[in-house]
């Protein structure tokens, strides 16, 4: 009897293992993160782990990036099935003559520029913070190939990605197309608009930035490692740690959802405080709608001069009076001349003096919002 008793326990042991291997085994393929916490701290500083993780499978995140970006998945990926759809060969022919022609006109050019010009005022810090940012991971990589953590901040709202697998064939290539619409402003003119991509998150399936983060990291050759909650103080975000095959070295995006006008910012400066612990930045500001300019975003701007060792921005961002001679070397490239004349209000007299006066090398790529780099201005301001 007893006898009778220890096998059917062994047995009821061994099935209740078996259905619990059984279900590790379920490989989760959509990219969630954990819903933000009601009551998180902010992290000590300097602290690279401050949030709770969540194992995505390396494989699936990166198979993820690589088919909403246009790009082969491996051939035992379950997504490989997807890309026989003829429509998605069409947006992947599309997005590759998108990218190459991005690569030629702009990127190739931003590469050779950064290693000569850009690279001896960032080699203080390993940081990039980037406000107003958008999803705009590929000209932050660009410009700062040798930073190991990436901040990103802006409005536009961060959701998790769901399993494409369920997503009905229809409204999957719907997001293909809306993801591809996105993204015509910055591939052919080199910024976002902040109103495209408001259309693409209320249309697309797949809502929030992070899609588009994902192109960008599959693009710029990254190989997704972990997708995790960065959401705490009533912020929300993202974090994304990746493989950078260039370095060979592991990396961390953070993005951040939020409000940074000086009302947003008084009502939550967590982004501020954790920018802060990770020491000094290399901050990077571009067709930013020359809002630094107004009185409604002093606390960015001044945390910015604050935290900064190097800034790199165009006449959109901070405005040349406030980077006092005795804090700041400038450097200025390019041509300014006048804003475009949607902000034809903020042209800066002392700007075009320094202009005038310093002689600046030609730059041949365009930034921010002029198209033609004949008459781009490029400005780099390094802390004494």
């Amino acid at each position: 009897m007893k006898r009778r008793n220890v096998i059917k326990s062994f047995a009821l042991i061994a099935g209740m293992a078996l259905a619990w291997i059984q279900a590790q085994g379920q490989v989760q393929r959509s990219i969630p993160f954990p819903p933000p916490a009601s009551a998180q701290v902010l992290p000590a500083p300097r602290s690279r782990q401050p949030f709770p993780q969540r194992a995505v499978e390396r494989s699936s995140a990166t198979d993820i990036a690589r088919y909403l970006a246009g790009m082969p998945v491996p051939p035992a990926s379950p997504l490989n099935r997807l890309t026989a759809d003829p429509r998605w060969i069409a947006y992947s022919n599309a997005m590759n003559a998108a990218f190459s022609r991005l690569e030629i006109r702009q990127l190739t050019s931003i590469r050779t520029w950064q290693a000569q010009f850009l690279a001896p005022a960032t080699q203080f810090s390993r940081v990039c913070l980037y406000f107003f940012s958008g999803a705009d991971f590929l000209y932050a990589d660009t410009f700062y190939p040798d930073c190991t953590t990436y901040i990103l901040a802006s409005l536009e709202p961060v959701e998790p990605i769901p399993d494409l697998q369920s997503v009905p064939p229809v409204l999957l290539q719907n997001t293909l197309q809306t993801i591809e619409a996105s993204l015509n402003t910055l591939v052919h003119y080199g910024y976002f608009q902040t109103r495209e991509l408001r259309e693409y998150s209320q249309r697309a399936q797949l809502k929030g930035v992070l899609p588009l983060l994902f192109v960008f990291l599959a693009r710029s050759g990254k190989e997704i490692l972990g997708v995790s909650n960065a959401s705490f103080s009533g912020t929300r975000g993202v974090k994304v740690s990746f493989l950078d095959p260039t370095t060979g070295g592991q990396k961390v995006l953070y993005y951040f959802s939020a409000d940074l006008s000086d009302a947003g910012l008084k009502s939550n400066s967590a982004v501020l405080r954790f920018s802060s612990s990770l020491g000094p930045t290399n901050s990077f500001l571009k067709a930013s709608s020359y809002l630094l300019h107004g009185n409604g975003f002093d606390i960015a701007r001044n945390h910015l001069l604050r935290v900064s060792v190097s800034i790199l921005q165009d006449d959109s961002g901070i405005p040349i009076r406030y980077f006092a001679p005795g804090n700041w070397t400038l450097r200025f490239f390019g041509s300014y001349q006048r804003p475009i004349e949607l902000f034809r209000n903020f042209y800066q007299p002392d700007l075009r003096q320094y202009y005038a006066q310093s002689l600046p090398k030609p730059l041949t790529f365009s930034f921010g919002y002029q198209l033609d780099w004949h008459i781009t201005p490029l400005i780099v301001a390094m802390r004494k």
